[in-house]
């Protein structure tokens, strides 16, 4: 049964001159956007699972998800466009979603089919972003003082940094019940949407030209796009469907990965990543390596407590050439790692800040991705995805998400086997090169398969009053002039932030639910196509 509980407070209100709702965090415009064009809900949603040991009642458990949403605000928000920019609608109250499921009268592995039946159901079901919570839970009752808490969350509202703070405040919760206190939690110096304001006051113009130096320095000559070779031509739109591949790490990998990592005075992620960087060094023949890196977003010390997503995107640029051995290709990741710790940027403001021109159906600035997350589960698995490939390493599991448009599964299979193979080859010998490193692998893919994006059609003016229209609104945006209604939005210089406010002028009723359909043809062509379907048999735009 699902059970309805009041959380009332004083949290989410404007500040004193403020009539705006907070805006959205970066991170949560960042994941707003990719969970608009996902076709997957599961792919935005965490699933985690905390054991809890007390000799409490499941009403008690409830009341502690209560106070646990009433001390973070991204567990009563949601999300809405106002005048073309995502914005926190922080509710003062919710009700719960939480369920209570009796599975003490089951064996371990009807316990277990259960646990998992639950997991999926949870994570299957939309989150609809404009009413919260975004977020669900079910009560499990094992017996004898054991109980497990299911929670489903969108990653609008929560990141994998939330796990640890969620799960060991349930736990303070649920013992100051069973011994009859109260809790001790860690003070929260800053509301979440205080965090928001904050950090897009902190971004200055004076911090924006000088994160814009440091990157346009990093980041000059970026290759537009790997050379991994496709096994199908890159269509001229994205369709953000994936699929995966997983297997178990090895036995034993992750003891010679922290003596590795001892060995040569860096991280585990270090050497993680230079195995992945030797890997698609063999398979795409280059030498410039551009990976996407998920950083925590928890520098502050006011951040460290807080349930809610903050997690950003940055960009790593690998230096491969001179055929290292991984000694020196550690070293080279941690200086580059360094150099940019300092200039962290949200995502989004990057691609703003260098315009450079897109290639039709490529993502900005990475195509290729890395996420270490040593305590995490890999979860079900995913039938969306945001880039072409992305490795993804859990202390027992590692799993190739990849774009279902470019590669086909068997291509996913032998770049995972060939990591595996790779892995305790560099942790035995790193003074192996990447050249005899590739040698344990022998030459399987030619390196000159890969297919350029496809062409567009011939130019053509607008013509019709739709067209003529979208290309005003357009180029008045971009400050550009629109000659082409083939041309795409985003190779102009365009990018996520301004088509959501191309939108709200152009449908500013809905502009929401055009923004997938716009995503899959950002040409004004393509747009104009969309508001003759919305609005048929209107003749005058203005």
């Amino acid at each position: 049964m699902t059970v309805g509980e009041p959380v009332v407070t004083g949290g989410g209100r404007s500040a004193p001159g403020e009539d705006r709702p907070p805006p959205a965090s970066y991170a949560q415009e960042r994941a707003w956007f990719a969970s608009r064009l996902t076709h997957d809900p599961p792919t935005y949603c965490a699933v985690e699972e905390f054991p809890l040991h007390a000799d409490i009642a499941a009403s008690d458990i409830r009341a502690a998800l209560a106070l646990l949403t009433a001390r973070h605000e991204p567990l009563r928000t949601g999300l809405r466009v106002l005048d073309g920019q995502v914005t926190q609608d922080v509710r003062p109250h919710v009700e719960l979603p939480v369920e209570w499921v009796d599975v003490t009268g089951l064996d371990r592995t009807g316990q277990e089919e259960a646990r998992n039946s639950l997991r999926a159901r949870l994570a299957r079901r939309p989150f609809d972003l404009e009413r919260p919570p975004l977020w669900r839970a079910a009560i499990l009752g094992l017996g004898e003082g054991a109980w497990s808490v299911i929670l489903a969350a969108h990653h609008t509202v929560y990141d994998s940094a939330s796990r640890f703070n969620a799960h060991a405040e349930l736990i303070e919760i649920c013992a100051a019940v069973e011994e009859g206190r109260e809790p001790e939690l860690p003070h929260l110096p800053r509301t979440y949407s205080e965090h928001a304001r904050r950090e897009r006051a902190r971004l200055t113009s004076a911090r924006r030209a000088e994160l814009a130096a440091h990157w346009r320095s990093r980041l000059a000559g970026l290759p537009p796009v790997h050379t991994v070779p496709l096994d199908r031509p890159r269509p001229p739109t994205r369709t953000f469907r994936g699929a995966e591949v997983r297997a178990p790490l090895p036995t034993g990998v992750l003891a010679s990965l922290n003596a590795g990592a001892r060995h040569h005075g860096t991280r585990p992620v270090v050497l993680l990543l230079a195995v992945y960087t030797a890997v698609l060094h063999h398979h795409s023949g280059a030498a410039d390596i551009v990976l996407g890196l998920p950083v925590a977003g928890r520098a502050e010390a006011e951040t460290l407590p807080m349930v809610g997503t903050l997690i950003n995107m940055r960009v790593l640029r690998v230096d491969a050439t001179g055929d290292p051995d991984i000694t020196v290709l550690v070293r080279r990741l941690d200086a580059a790692l360094s150099a940019d710790e300092r200039y962290d940027i949200p995502f989004q403001t990057l691609v703003e800040l260098l315009p450079a021109p897109r290639l039709p159906g490529v993502p900005p600035l990475y195509q290729l991705a890395f996420n270490h997350a040593p305590a995490a589960d890999l979860g079900a698995p995913v039938s969306s995805c945001e880039e072409d490939l992305l490795l993804d390493v859990t202390d027992d599991a590692l799993r190739i998400v990849y774009d279902t448009a470019l590669f086909d599964r068997s291509t996913a299979r032998t770049l995972l086997s060939d990591y595996l193979r790779l892995l305790p080859a560099a942790l035995d010998a790193p003074g192996m090169r990447l050249s005899e490193l590739g040698a344990v692998l022998g030459l399987r893919r030619s390196a000159t398969k890969a297919h350029p994006p496809a062409g567009r059609p011939a130019t053509a003016a607008p013509r019709t009053p739709a067209e003529k229209y979208v290309a005003a609104v357009w180029g008045d945006l971009l400050d550009v002039d629109v000659v082409d209604v083939h041309q795409d939005f985003f190779s102009l210089g365009g990018h996520s932030l301004q088509a959501l406010r191309l939108l709200s002028r152009i449908a500013p009723y809905d502009p929401e639910a055009t923004l997938r359909t716009f995503f899959a043809d950002p040409t004004v062509a393509g747009l104009a196509t969309v508001l003759q379907r919305m609005y048929p048999g209107r003749t005058v735009w203005q």
